[in-house]
């Protein structure tokens, strides 16, 4: 990755607020790893609502899988803010948008992951991605139960009910194909 720009691979992986602070590429296996920090050193305070600059910590969460690129496995270190409310007297650190909850990976990883799950099977789209087959799964099925209980459009009365005709033929003993 010599002579490519931290603002490069910022603008590639696209991750809303944050940038690229550090880059590294490794052979072997191909992967490219990027350590990544929030843009703005701000957070807002979920008791009272208001903004804090004062960082009490840095936290680190490692290893952090992303859709590849060209080949290249992505993994991420995401650096976050642990901030202190003057008013409240708490500590907080504000949730990053793009990391999926429970997860060592970016929603848009788990997404893509359940697309090829949803056409294929766990076990072969975790071979495709690298990574143990337990693993994606318990991703998988988390994410998907998010995403269900994420719905917010409540279930609607039934109103029309739909026959299955081969089954309605077989019954009535029908002589006509």
């Amino acid at each position: 990755m010599a002579g490519q720009s931290l603002e490069f691979w910022t603008r590639l992986l696209h991750l809303p607020n944050f940038v690229v602070v550090h880059s590294q590429e490794e052979l072997q296996p191909p992967r490219y790893c990027f350590t990544i920090a929030a843009e703005h050193r701000i957070g807002v305070c979920p008791r009272c609502n208001k903004a804090s600059t004062e960082v009490h910590q840095t936290r680190t969460r490692e290893r952090i899988v992303d859709l590849p690129i060209s080949g290249y496995a992505v993994e991420l270190k995401v650096c976050a803010c642990q901030f202190l409310c003057d008013r409240c007297e708490v500590a907080f650190t504000p949730d990053v948008p793009f990391l999926a909850e429970g997860a060592h990976a970016t929603d848009r990883f788990l997404e893509r992951a359940a697309q090829l799950i949803r056409s294929s099977d766990v076990a072969n789209v975790a071979k495709f991605f690298g990574l143990p087959e337990q693993t994606l799964a318990r991703w998988y099925y988390d994410y998907v139960e998010r995403r269900r209980a994420a719905s917010s459009e409540p279930l609607k009365p039934i109103t029309r009910i739909g026959i299955d005709e081969l089954s309605l033929k077989k019954n009535i003993g029908s002589s006509s194909p």
